[in-house]
This record gives structure tokens, sequence and C-alpha cells, in this order.
């Protein structure tokens, strides 16, 4: 009974030492630093290499310079299907989930305006924009599991390490200690051994839930000088939204003369904010075969929000004990690289074009900041983990006048530098087709986007644990129905 009442009240007293210890890390940055293109069927059929090309919706979040390129009023709307194929493999075991979702990647209009008293040389037109375009999606579910000789309790004694139970994090390690997962070495009470005997083996299982997205609203104008250059400049407001619920469990293989029997541990994360960008580009068409594209996305600032929580489950010799963390609120902020694009395209008359658009980003800048807490060696991470990468995307479109037949192929880039080991680069294949009517006042336009990546995900220190290799296949259907006016 002593034993009962004394753990409670050092869980009680630990509220106030933790709340802050359960903050972001550096995967919070790369998550919201990390983008994928996304925007009109068209764009998206040509896998988002359009930085040369303009007149297209989606170039407010790509090069607005390509507003400079329109001449008439238009109206987009963009609905889309995904399908997330998620392929597990762990300690030789393998497991595979999916995840379908319905979203909209784009909505938007342009109202365009010709230029008074316009001379062949001078302002032809000015363009006024405003568009809705996805630009990241973490819908997912992940099944992950297998049988190892490791254990969470061997990372979290680990962190428990010289701190009295009443100085334990509230949502890791005293939601351990309240389950009496972890106990006191005897005679020190800074100090811990788990309940878990060293080398039997465990089948350990991990569920991840993951749902929302980015999208981000622009505000842009474009001018047209003579026919040759095209020049525009947005404001973009981006919002997050991300939930992930995960439940991790352990389990004995075999039975050995401990108690333990069975460890469940649930977490739960809800994040949403918003926030700020800039970006200006420009469209150069020195002939008409060749036109050379540049633009430039400043940091987006975002205030997010995250409602964070987690619970433990034990049951030893029988007996089950079940322990719950305070729901725990941070406000805090996350800064993300700038953004530089280089973009080349070769236009053949009404035979089709082909665009080339090279993207640089430093994920090694990315910042979180928090005006009660510094962030130090979350921030050292990100410079020591994240490095400079591009992303490439070529893509083509042939036309068969009224119809049009469009492909891509684009290669990002990993984050991570050579001594992480993780490769975490994605390729993406694109198909696409469209069809306009004779005045032009109509049309529709219909995407496939594939994407292949890997990454490694690790149940907790990975110096314990083996990684579990996660293999992503994505499919996004993209149609695109606009009026043209």
């Amino acid at each position: 009974m002593f034993s009962k009442l004394y753990r409670t009240a050092l869980c009680i007293t630990g509220l106030s030492f933790s709340l802050a210890l359960a903050g972001q890390n550096e995967m919070d940055a790369l998550r919201y630093s990390r983008t994928q293109f996304g925007g009109t069927a068209r764009f998206m059929g040509m896998a988002g290499s359009f930085g040369a090309v303009g007149a297209d919706l989606s170039m407010m979040s790509a090069n607005p310079g390509g507003l400079g390129m329109f001449r008439k009023n238009e109206l987009v709307f963009s609905p889309s299907f995904q399908n997330v194929r998620v392929n597990s493999m762990y300690n030789d075991s393998e497991n595979e989930d999916v995840r379908f979702n319905f979203k909209v990647d784009n909505f938007g209009f342009v109202f365009n305006s010709p230029a008074e008293n316009k001379t062949q040389d001078g302002w032809q037109s000015f363009t006024f924009g405003l568009a809705y375009n996805r630009i990241n999606t973490f819908q997912s579910n992940q099944w992950m599991g297998g049988n190892d000789t490791t254990s969470m309790m061997d990372h979290w004694k680990r962190t428990a390490s010289g701190s009295g139970p009443y100085q334990l994090n509230s949502f890791y390690e005293l939601l351990a200690w309240n389950t009496w997962l972890l106990n006191h070495v005897p005679g020190d009470t800074t100090q811990y051994v788990d309940t878990i005997p060293a080398g039997d083996l465990l089948y350990q299982e991990k569920f991840l839930e993951t749902r929302g997205g980015m999208g981000e609203w622009t505000f842009g104008v474009g001018a047209n000088y003579g026919n040759k250059l095209y020049i525009g400049a947005t404001v973009g407001i981006a919002n997050v939204r991300y939930e992930q619920s995960g439940q991790y469990s352990e389990e004995e293989v075999i039975d050995s003369t401990s108690t333990f029997d069975y460890l469940l541990f649930d977490e739960s994360i809800e994040v949403e904010g918003r926030g700020f960008n800039f970006k200006a580009g420009f469209i150069y068409r020195p002939i008409d075969l060749l036109r050379i594209g540049f633009s430039v996305q400043t940091p987006t600032n975002y205030k997010l929000t995250e409602v964070y929580q987690t619970s433990m489950t034990s049951v030893l010799g029988g007996v089950v004990r079940k322990d719950f963390s305070p729901e725990g609120t941070f406000n805090y902020s996350v800064r993300t690289p700038l953004r530089m694009t280089g973009s080349v395209a070769f236009i053949f008359g009404k035979i089709g074009l082909v665009n080339i658009d090279y993207e640089m980003i430093d994920y090694s800048s990315a910042r979180l900041k928090a005006q009660d807490y510094g962030y130090l060696e979350e921030n050292k991470a990100v410079r020591e983990k994240y490095k400079s990468t591009g992303n490439l995307r070529i893509g083509g479109e042939m036309r068969f006048l009224p119809f049009y037949v469009r492909g891509g192929f684009a290669y990002y880039g990993s984050p991570y530098v050579d001594e992480v080991n993780n490769d975490a680069s994605r390729r993406y294949i694109t198909t696409g087709a469209g069809y306009r009517n004779a005045e032009e006042s109509f049309f529709v336009d219909f995407a496939i986007v594939t994407m292949n990546s890997k990454e490694n995900y690790y149940f907790y220190d990975q110096s314990l644990v083996n990684p579990v290799l996660n293999k992503w296949n994505m499919a996004n259907v993209v149609v695109t129905v606009g009026f043209k006016y």
C-alpha cells in the first residue's frame, strides 16, 4: 500500500517538472519543411515540372512569374483520390497496410486585365489570382512487427538514469514507473532496472495511423512585359493539420521465470497551425523555342499548437496496471528553409513542350523556436542530421489537338546526411491527358501520380534496436475541370 501511495504522490509531483520535456524534435522540423508538388492535373501530369511554362494556377505556389502568361480569366477545380501502401520489414518479419483518401489538390481563379495604352514593347497585361494548392499529405497506415531481444524499457531505464521518480518525464518514463515496468536499483533511487529479463525473446508491434496534410492559399499578381518577360509575386498563407495515433506493444514469445507478460504504449498527437511566406519569380522568352524561369520562396514561419498525450498498460503476473499522462499543449514555431528553383522549357510550336526544374533546399537551416524553450539540442540535431539537397523535375506534353498527352519524372533527394544512413529520397513517375474544346473556353485534365520511397523507422533508441524498413508506394489520381472566359 505504501509503495502504491508513494508512486501516486511522485506522479502528481512530477507533473510540473515534466510537461516541458515532451516537446518536439528534429523530425518535426523536417515534417513541415519537406513538401510535395500539388496543383492542377496538367501540372501533376508533368511531375510538377512547370517552372518555365507558365499560365497554370499551380504556378502561384511554384513560380509566380507564370501568372504573367495568362491571357484570359480562368476558374479551376481539382479533386483527387489517393492510395498509400506501406510495406514494413522488421527483423525478417513483413507486414503491409493501405490507406485510401479523397482530397482537393487545387482550386481557384485568375483575372486577366489588358494594360491601358499598351505598346508592342511595353506592358501587355496584368493578372490577379487567388488559389489553393495542396503541398503535402500525411495520410497513411503503418503496421510494423517482429521478434527482438531488446525492449523499449532498455531505452527508458537509460533515459531515466540519474533522476529520482519525481523528476521523470510524465509522458514516458514516469508511466513505466507507475505501471511497475521500471523499478529502483536496490539502494539507489536514481538508477533503474526493468521487469523484462535481458535476452528474453519479445514480439514487438506498432500500428501508426496518420492523418492530415498541408495546403497553401496564395494571393498574387503577375504582369506581361513585351510578350518577352513575365513576372509575378504571391503571398502564401499555409496551413497544417497533422494527427497521429500510435500503439506500440511488447509480448513475451516464450514464458520465462519473469512476471512480465505484456506492455502497451499509446500516444496521440494533434498539430494545427498556419504560416506565411512570400514568392517571386520570372519567365523570360528570348525566342519562341526557349523559355527560362527562376523563382524564390522565403522561409515559411509556422505558428503551431500541439496537443499530446500518452498512456501505458502493463500486465505483470496477470495483474493489469494502467497510467495516463496529462494532456500536454505546446505552442511553438517552425521556420522552414528557403527554396530556389531554376527552370528551362523548350516549346515546339503546336507539337508540344518539355520543361526541366531544379530546386535547391537546405534542410539543415530549418529551426524550431518557442517563447519559453530554446530548442538548442533539437536545432543542433537539425544541423547535424540534415543537409542541402536538390529536387529534379522533368515533364513533357504532346499535343494532338484538341487532346493532350503528358508525362513526367521527379527525383527528390534525401534530406539526411550520409552518416545517418537513412536514404529517404523520393521518385515520382507521372502521366496524364487532357482535352480543350475548339474555343478553349472549357478544359478537363486527368493525371496519375505514383511515388515510391523508403525510410528507416526506429521503435526507440537506434543504438538498441534494428530499424524497420518502410517502403512507401503512393498512387494519386487527379482530375481538373476548368473554364476560361
